[in-house]
């Protein structure tokens, strides 16, 4: 599963770390204005975000082409119109 589906393993990391910041901000262990509160947790949310993409994209997007079997529409009809 580790190779075949990278983006769900990859966010579901990226999830628990945020939402861990985030109980601990609401826990009050990490010490935080109140009015400071709503924009480090948007920001927490959008560098979590930043930081999924920028890990997993390399696992989910082609390289290289596709190696498509050959067609045989792809040669052209076999008689002529």
């Amino acid at each position: 599963m580790l190779t075949r589906e990278p983006l769900v393993i990859r966010g579901a990391i990226v999830a628990a770390v945020t939402a861990l910041i985030h109980v601990m901000i609401v826990l009050g262990v990490l010490h935080v204005d109140p009015s400071a509160e709503t924009a480090l947790a948007g920001a927490v949310d959008l560098i979590g975000t930043a930081v999924l993409v920028v890990w997993t994209r390399g696992k989910v997007t082609p390289v290289e082409d596709p190696k498509l079997p050959a067609s045989k529409d792809a040669e052209g009809p076999d008689h002529r119109a």
